[in-house]
């Protein structure tokens, strides 16, 4: 069985309220949409986690279409909107989980995991005034594996903390002579980004404990924003589910899925992506703060892995045959997405 998990990239900058500012031209959106859709179908997976479809209520259709899948969905990124119309009005970002029609797919909820226990986001309509991030958790019938659970996530964008980072703001802050009280600060601010994800997890967590006593195995797919090591993955090895990818690989082949030297062109429009780090309302001169978001942007953009599969199974040993990574550049230099996809084939032993 192929699962394949893939941010598609919406391509906008939150730059206003009204309507997000497009980092390419529309012509190449285009091409890289067909794209996506060639790259999907040359690997010819039986069950897609996709991340950042956009327009969700337009595109999850027409992909599944084009593909020959049953499909679900879920908005996350929406706005303020009624029947597709509101704002921002060019932003209807959404996650959908696809299968093969053999097997199908059935919706189970959408799970918002930035208010808990209450959803204002809905195919038909939203209240959403601030960035918010939900889980997909839907159903399908494996052959040999039974019923099992899929869920889709994509967490908190916003810079994570890590030791490689914290130690390089220490070393800054020393040559800048910054005090103690604002170092403090802003390793405050800069740990937020892994809190909200860990939480984030936390609620996923929760919904589902509440649900998989029904099925005989779970994949949960998705964008991350955390690299292998972090507290978010330790987590998840920690509820038994394991790494598809360094189950595969081990530490021969890092995987990185987020990557600007192996994915120009995307990253240098990517680039222009505000960073979540903050600093404009401390009192710094002009010199600290473009060190600071230096840094910052350094590591932002450093290659990490953040994309995922991982697989949990209570009734059914499972075996992973091989994963691997999908669309790299193309001759013309075009990747489908700022991500590349991961795909990972896993059979019942």
């Amino acid at each position: 069985m192929r699962f394949l998990t893939f941010n598609l990239w919406h391509g906008l900058s939150p730059t206003s309220p009204v309507a997000f500012e497009g980092l390419e031209p529309s012509e190449r959106r285009r091409l890289r949409e067909e794209l996506q859709i060639e790259v999907i179908r040359q690997a010819q997976p039986d069950v897609c986690f996709f991340q950042e479809v956009n327009p969700v209520v337009r595109r999850a259709p027409l992909i599944a279409e084009r593909l020959g899948m049953d499909v679900t969905y879920q908005p996350d990124l929406v706005g303020l909107k009624l029947f597709g119309l509101g704002l921002p009005f060019n932003l209807n970002s959404g996650l959908v989980i696809m299968t093969s029609k053999r097997f199908g797919v059935k919706r189970i909820e959408g799970v918002s995991l930035s208010r808990p226990g209450l959803s204002l986001v809905h195919s038909w309509g939203s209240w959403q005034l601030k960035e918010e991030r939900f889980a997909l958790f839907s159903e399908t019938l494996l052959p040999k594996w039974g019923r099992v659970l899929l869920v889709n996530t994509h967490l908190h964008h916003g810079l994570e903390s890590t030791t490689e980072y914290l130690d390089e703001l220490e070393k800054l802050g020393r040559e800048l002579e910054l005090s103690n009280a604002l170092m403090s600060e802003l390793k405050d601010r800069l740990a937020q980004g892994n809190q909200r994800r860990n939480q984030e997890l936390s609620v996923l967590l929760r919904a589902l404990q509440r649900l998989e006593k029904r099925y005989e195995a779970v994949v949960l797919g998705g964008d991350f924003n955390a690299s292998p090591a972090s507290e978010l993955g330790q987590m998840l090895r920690e509820m038994g589910f394991r790494d598809v990818w360094q189950e595969s690989h081990g530490s021969s082949e890092p995987g990185l899925t987020y990557d600007h030297t192996a994915n120009q062109a995307n990253h240098k429009l990517q680039s222009r992506f505000p960073l979540t780090m903050v600093v404009e309302d401390l009192s710094f001169s002009t010199k600290v703060k473009d060190a600071l978001m230096g840094l910052a942007r350094k590591h932002e953009n450093r290659p990490r892995r953040i994309d995922y599969l991982w697989v949990r199974s209570a009734n059914v040993e499972l075996k992973v045959k091989k994963a691997e990574m999908i669309g790299y550049p193309n001759r013309e230099d075009l990747a489908p997405s700022d991500h590349f996809g991961v795909i990972a084939d896993i059979e019942p032993v």
